[in-house]
């Protein structure tokens, strides 16, 4: 390498204060003529979402190489050394990245190997502001007057009989006690810990752990219940804990517990719990290691679909709730969306609704390379 290279790839990662910087410049989706370190010529369809911490920085971007459409996972390092320096190379995790983002392709090398035998395309990206931000169709629906909230309610709503239909099965299978006990275990656990969620679905009956917990007070109750939950998720990553202790799976065990306990006391059988009368709000699922937000997740992700889907709530009751349902906040995965919408003063997602519409207007769109074509890109717009 020439000296006068090494300097150029000194000062390219000198121009970026840190790694997350450069995570956030392509979270914001670098727009302008992009240059692979091989040549080819890259456009920016979808930057992908946050990962959670467990593998890739992003998941599900669609990017085009030079007239190929490429959907996949995306690493982003200072330098592309980091990518060995970590271990990537050897991690089966990192098996699909389809795009290497360095701040200073520092090796220097056109494309970094994988133990699988793949060679990712490499993108040194140019330093902040140097290239326009990347700026989708939907970032013009306000000003041509399309109706953004109504639209992302009308999605989640579609987002809520998906959840019901799902609610309905379980049911069909086990009953509706059963079926929410299931749904409640996901929504508790949340994307991070899949697997955990699955072993407890899966492996576990409420019936059966009902009575294993007996017919003692509400402490020696839930003590039993997650003693018996605790086995299911042996050996799970604790992934979201390392950021949330609150977030690891023994905790939320431990949460699904005291919510057991609490729904179905002693003699009520696997039912339907008398606790969760049509209309309830969120309060009914909030409890000890289940706050605000959570009781929210659990109300949006189980109740409310449980109740629609397997008759316990009627229709109208549950379409209410859902509609007046607050929002937990906006996911990490949907900042983006937001500042495209709007920002957060303007509250695209200040309810659970518009906030579920919004994650089925990123998977069942901008993930899938439908950037332009989704019901909040302006006809005039609309690529």
């Amino acid at each position: 390498m020439s000296s006068e290279s090494a300097a150029r790839r000194t000062a390219a990662a000198a121009a970026w204060a840190s790694e997350a910087a450069l995570a956030d410049a392509w979270a914001a989706g670098p727009g302008g003529p992009l240059r692979l370190a091989d040549g080819r010529p890259l456009r920016v369809v979808f930057p992908g979402v946050p990962g959670d911490g467990t593998g890739p920085d992003f998941r599900g971007a669609m990017v085009d190489l030079a007239g190929d459409l490429v959907r996949g996972d995306v690493e982003v390092h200072l330098r592309h050394s980091g990518w060995f320096a970590h271990g990537h190379d050897r991690d089966a995790a990192y098996a699909g990245v389809v795009l290497h983002v360095v701040g200073a392709n520092d090796l220097p090398l056109a494309a970094t190997p994988h133990a699988s035998g793949r060679r990712v395309p490499v993108l040194e990206l140019p330093p902040p502001g140097a290239l326009p931000g990347f700026v989708p169709p939907c970032a013009f629906a306000r000003t041509a007057g399309l109706p953004v909230e109504e639209r992302l309610g009308r999605l989640g709503l579609r987002r809520l009989r998906m959840k019901a239909n799902r609610a309905a099965l379980l049911a069909a299978e086990r009953g509706a006690g059963e079926a929410l006990f299931a749904l409640t275990a996901g929504a508790l656990l949340g994307p991070a810990h899949r697997a955990a969620a699955g072993a407890l679905q899966g492996q576990l009956r409420l019936a059966a752990l009902l009575d294993l917990a007996g017919s003692g007070d509400a402490a020696a109750r839930r003590l039993a219940l997650t003693a018996a939950l605790r086995p299911a998720i042996a050996g799970v990553p604790a992934a979201a804990g390392r950021r949330r202790p609150a977030a690891a799976p023994a905790r939320r065990v431990e949460a699904l517990a005291a919510l057991a306990a609490r729904w179905w006391p002693p003699g009520a059988g696997a039912a339907w719990p008398g606790a969760l009368a049509p209309g309830c709000g969120w309060q009914a699922a909030a409890g000890p290691g289940i706050g605000r937000a959570a009781a929210i997740e659990v109300m949006a992700n189980a109740v409310i679909p449980a109740g629609l889907g397997t008759g316990a709530w009627p229709e109208s009751a549950a379409l209410a709730a859902w509609e007046t349902l607050p929002a937990p906040g906006t996911y990490g995965r949907l900042r983006p969306l937001e500042r495209w919408l709007g920002g957060a003063a303007a509250r695209p997602f200040a309810t659970a609704a518009r906030l579920q519409g919004g994650l089925l207007l990123q998977t069942d769109y901008c993930e899938r390379g439908a950037c332009g074509r989704c019901p909040l890109s302006p006809p005039a717009a609309r690529w």
